[in-house]
């Protein structure tokens, strides 16, 4: 038998008792109050600034693996991978936004994100934490965003000492996850 590899990335476990913590620090004791209130999003970096995408289209966390590489498609797409018999394509967001290509390193992760029939494999910098963002604290779009990446943007939440630009996943899978 072939030894299969894991390639799960366990450190971004969270704490089991976190959503009871944010439900009594809000004097309820229903934990449904996450879902109304917080933004549960994966934060991750890229060239030292922290951006965020919605739990719910985070399939998967992995660990760089060797891609295969597609000719005739644009400088960002990577190449491929076969994730358990499903061929998906992956994209260095560095190169998406138009920041420089930075080597895959010991800290790089693949988010694996899907939105419909789009799945897509984003290289990261280094995945931080999973944190809850209220709701109420992200505000719309800075101008100054630069216009690389101004329609992949869906807002920005602030927190106690960190902004967090949050994407827009379904503009980002469907225009810059595809071979073309």
């Amino acid at each position: 038998m072939k030894n299969e590899v894991d390639l799960f990335d366990k450190s971004l476990a969270m704490a089991e008792d976190y959503e009871e913590q944010l439900a009594k620090n809000q004097k309820k004791s229903d934990a449904l109050i996450l879902k109304d209130e917080y933004d549960q999003v994966v934060g991750f970096i890229l060239k030292d600034e922290l951006f965020g995408i919605d739990i719910l289209n985070v399939e998967e966390i992995i660990k760089p693996v060797d891609f295969t590489y597609v000719p005739n498609t644009k400088e960002f797409v990577m190449g491929v991978i076969n994730l358990r018999g499903k061929i998906i394509p992956i994209v260095d967001l560095r190169l998406k936004f138009g920041l420089v290509k930075k080597p895959i390193d010991i800290e790089s992760r693949i988010i694996v994100a899907h939105m419909d029939e789009y799945t897509v494999g984003f290289i990261v910098d280094k995945i931080e934490r999973v944190y809850y963002i209220e709701k109420k604290s992200i505000e719309p779009t800075p101008p100054n965003i630069p216009q690389t990446i101004e329609k992949y943007v869906r807002g920005v939440g602030k927190m106690d000492n960190k902004i967090m630009t949050l994407l827009n996943i379904e503009n980002l899978l469907k225009e810059g996850g595809g071979l073309n």
